[in-house]
């Protein structure tokens, strides 16, 4: 009787194998599940649930930090795509780094740096607007000194007729320094004319003009297409 009965389980356990065999072979994802059931580490007879259910938990914490992950990528890469074209040969992109809640404008930071090629007196562009030069470099950072530093002053040009003037760094920039009777007018463009930039590279535009407090000179304010404070990305030009 108990030869009978080991020879009766032989033959169910064989069966069970046959039959695991052709689905592992005809239906592996059914196979595979079963045999997933059946072994130690499973969650099937003999199976430890807890370890399963851990490691479950690990991998679903794992995921949600690549989703972040992804996440933040996306998000820069968005930045970077509205607020700047695509960079050539000649120009290293930088992010710029928060400054909250010091929103200071007339100096930023930037995540490029003397491993990238950035060199001091660069010149630093946002949608082809000049916005300052490099003041400084570390191996991957620079800060960048913008045309709303108080101590920055810089010839330029006025218009299409190329009216000389200086350009007074500051919270609210003016270019000062116009000779009286100069043709010049709101809406003109502002460029730099000054050595070791590009030549003709726009500022901002004529907002006012007025006549100096010693009356010696015409002044003009500026208007700009940008509020500094929300620029997240730069151009430093090689």
């Amino acid at each position: 009787m108990g030869h009978e009965r080991i020879s009766n389980n032989h033959w169910i356990s064989g069966a069970l194998i046959a039959i695991l065999a052709l689905l592992i072979f005809f239906a592996p994802s059914y196979g595979w599940a079963i045999r997933s059931w059946l072994s130690p580490s499973g969650n099937g007879p003999g199976g430890n649930s807890g370890v399963s259910a851990a490691a479950s938990q690990a991998d679903d914490q794992t995921l949600a930090a690549e989703n972040d992950a992804l996440q933040a990528q996306l998000a820069t890469l968005q930045v970077v795509a509205l607020e700047m074209p695509t960079s050539s040969s000649g120009e290293i992109r930088a992010m710029v780094y928060s400054r909250y809640p010091m929103n200071f404008r007339n100096e930023l930071l930037v995540g490029a740096g003397s491993n990238s090629g950035v060199t001091v007196g660069a010149p630093v562009v946002f949608q082809g607007m000049l916005l300052g030069r490099i003041k400084a470099v570390f191996p991957d950072s620079a800060t960048v000194q913008t045309i709303f530093d108080d101590s920055l002053k810089m010839p330029v040009r006025i218009g299409a007729s190329g009216t000389d003037g200086l350009l007074d760094g500051g919270s609210y920039p003016i270019v000062g320094s116009i000779t009286v009777g100069a043709a010049i007018a709101s809406g003109n463009i502002v460029y730099a004319a000054v050595p070791n930039l590009p030549y003709g590279l726009p500022i901002a535009t004529v907002a006012a003009t007025s006549t100096s407090a010693d009356s010696l000179f015409q002044q003009a304010t500026l208007n700009f297409p940008y509020d500094v404070n929300n620029i997240e990305t730069v151009l430093i030009l090689k």
